[in-house]
């Protein structure tokens, strides 16, 4: 069908759109192309969703994982004052505690240190199993 058989208001259209001549018939393999080319691109959107949320997911991850490991090192840091605090005043005698009562104190404080540590820097930092 020429250009000019074509009904009035699909010229005005053609016209504005600055189309200079309408092509030939479409085949079949150019629909099937522009098949697959739909598809690919569905598929191509579909993945940059997943990514994108993906990626926001590990954003907000690694902001708690921060949040919780300045917060157990505000704790510790606190727990080392108070024991070092402690172990002065039984040193000066202001404290009075058996031998063993201190030992275990300080031992049981190094341990929940300890491990504290190890926490906060396993906790951020998974390992790949």
């Amino acid at each position: 069908m020429a250009k000019d058989q074509l009904p009035a208001n699909i010229q005005q259209a053609i016209k504005a759109a600055g189309v200079v001549e309408v092509g030939g018939e479409v085949t079949s393999e150019q629909v099937d192309n522009l098949g697959k080319l739909k598809d690919i691109q569905e598929r191509a959107r579909h993945r940059r969703t997943i990514v994108t949320a993906w990626k926001q997911q590990q954003d907000q991850d690694r902001k708690m994982r921060k949040t919780y490991a300045n917060w157990l090192i505000g704790a510790m840091s606190v727990q080392v004052v108070a024991i070092n605090v402690i172990f002065v005043l039984i040193g000066c005698g202001v404290l009075k505690f058996e031998q063993w009562t201190a030992n275990t104190f300080v031992t049981a404080t190094f341990a929940e240190i300890s491990a504290l540590v190890l926490l906060v820097v396993k906790y951020p930092f998974p390992g790949d199993d």
